[in-house]
Formats: C-alpha cells, structure tokens, sequence
C-alpha cells in the first residue's frame, strides 16, 4: 500500500469511523455488559485495531502527524492495537473497557477537528 500526505483525511476519517462504532455498540452499556458480552467485546476490540493501524498508516503517511495534531496520541494508540492483536491470549477486558469511557470521548473530538482543519478550504 502506498502511503502519501493527501490519504492523511483517510486515516483520520478510518479513525473517526472505529470510534463512532466503537461508540454504537457501547452507547447504553455498563462494564458488566460489556465483560459479560463476547459479542460486544468483539467488535470493541476490531475497532480499536482499526483505530491503531490507521494511527500507524497516518504516521507513515505524515510524520509530522504528531506535531500537527498534538491531541491523538497516535503512538500509543497503535501500541494498544498491537497488545490487542499479538497478544489476543491475554486482553485486559477493564482496561479496554476504561479506555472507551474516559479516552474515546476525548479521541473522538480530536479526530473531528483534525478533520475539520483538512476540509477546510484554503484561503486565497
């Protein structure tokens, strides 16, 4: 796959998209649903690899990435993608489930104005 600056609105946008699912399947729910539910934690967790390989591919694409958007912590969002994916045997559940109530929120506002600052349109 090729990675260039002008996929950067993809990155952000496949990042926005895991968030707002990861936020569907858990709007309602408790931590004793979502530790109770394999289901829902399932989907959770796909979404948070989503989320850390395009963080990854947005690094790539834009090195930078982290000065010109200081509020995604993209490097440890792909360092939780990978200890979900290579170390599947052994997942946190409470630690996941911490993270979609006091980061996701948080996460989800940032990606929305990194968004907001590549649509814009430039001024002449």
């Amino acid at each position: 796959m090729t990675h260039h600056p002008l996929r950067a609105r993809d990155y952000l946008g496949h990042m926005l998209d895991a968030v707002g699912q990861i936020q569907t399947y858990t709007r309602g729910k408790s931590a004793s649903d979502f530790l109770s539910d394999r289901l829902l934690q399932d989907g959770v967790v796909r979404n948070v690899e989503v989320l850390g390989e395009a963080s990854r591919n947005l690094l790539s694409a834009v090195p930078d990435a982290t000065t010109k958007y200081p509020g995604i912590p993209f490097a440890a969002i792909y360092a939780m993608r990978n200890q979900l994916s290579h170390g599947y045997f052994v997942i946190d559940l409470d630690v996941v489930w911490k993270v979609i109530e006091r980061d996701i929120p948080d996460l989800r506002k940032e990606l929305e104005a990194a968004i907001a600052i590549l649509d814009k349109p430039p001024t002449v």
